[in-house]
């Protein structure tokens, strides 16, 4: 026990779990959007002239 140092407690810094998930779902939520964005961009034009064919 005598070998094991004391930290102040002013070099403990802890990351609240509400503020961790929150970093999480944000990131997670900006790679989903960034995905969607790229299938949009690959194959919008596609889904759109399939629509407009089923409407007529």
């Amino acid at each position: 026990m005598e070998n094991i140092k004391k930290l102040p407690e002013t070099t403990v810094e802890a990351t609240l779990p509400k503020e961790l998930y929150a970093a999480r779902a944000s990131k997670s939520f900006q790679d989903f959007i960034k995905v969607l964005s790229q299938i949009i961009e690959k194959h919008g034009a596609d889904v759109l002239d399939e629509i407009s064919r089923v409407g007529k």
